[in-house]
């Protein structure tokens, strides 16, 4: 684990402890959302896209730290996970916003290659966090572990296989971690997208039309939502989709 650029100060213990898996715009919607509310710890492969995510939150006079890990290393993501407990001594909620998109134009053997290039980041990482923080989240007052998911799952086209068959593959692991949740307080919760937008990037592209597309500040609101409720059932999937 590499910390450092952006910290905030010690603030109070009562805060629970959220991890961000990913600093893209999802990652820093589910921030923003949660700023002020949850002691922060934005993850990403480097510092240079944890840092800014961060520096927002604690702008924005909420608590985190930028952290680097390499998330397809399960001995890496249980050392990372130790530093996290020995710090703060909890951790509430694991979000995961790790993955990446390929696609082809049919099923074909880029397809095949694409598969094998998305398979590390987008089930790998799921794998490695889901198991490491497990007990954690089985520990905690109401533990989330939240994947964000494609609604490409449901409906697969012959240029998005590799894509939407890693996304199902990740689904099937967070279900099954879901069963493992049953009979704690833990819940293991999936929410579905087609695609994300940034008000920067609408403000950009003032002309240009998203349709199906979930604004980040959606789901962070979403995010936020899921983690903050303590009646949830082990399972949970939730579809952000809307026809704007």
């Amino acid at each position: 684990m590499t910390t450092g650029g952006a910290a905030s100060p010690a603030g109070s213990q009562d805060l629970p402890v959220v991890i961000v898996l990913g600093a893209g715009i999802g990652g820093r919607g589910v921030c923003n959302a949660l700023a002020g509310r949850a002691r922060l710890v934005v993850v990403d492969r480097t510092m240079e896209v944890a840092i800014p995510a961060a520096t927002a939150v604690i702008e924005a006079g909420g608590q985190a730290e930028a952290v680097a890990v390499n998330l397809t290393d399960l001995a890496a993501v249980s050392t990372f996970r130790d530093d996290v407990l020995g710090m703060y001594g909890r951790i509430d909620a694991v979000v995961h916003l790790v993955g990446g998109w390929q696609g082809s134009t049919t099923v074909d053997a880029q397809a095949i290659e694409q598969w094998q290039a998305l398979l590390p980041g987008i089930v790998g990482t799921v794998q490695t966090t889901s198991v490491a923080f497990r007990e954690a989240l089985t520990a905690a007052p109401h533990g989330r572990y939240v994947m964000i998911t494609s609604t490409t799952v449901a409906a697969p086209s012959a240029g998005n296989a590799a894509y939407a068959a890693a996304k199902a593959a990740a689904e099937a692991w967070v279900r099954a971690l879901g069963a493992a949740f049953k009979g704690t307080p833990a819940a293991s919760c999936i929410v579905a997208v087609k695609a994300l937008v940034d008000p920067a990037t609408r403000a950009a592209n003032p002309d240009r039309k998203y349709p199906g597309y979930t604004d980040t500040t959606d789901l962070g609101v979403a995010v936020a939502g899921l983690v903050q409720d303590p009646t949830l059932d082990a399972l949970v999937r939730v579809d952000l989709t809307t026809g704007a």
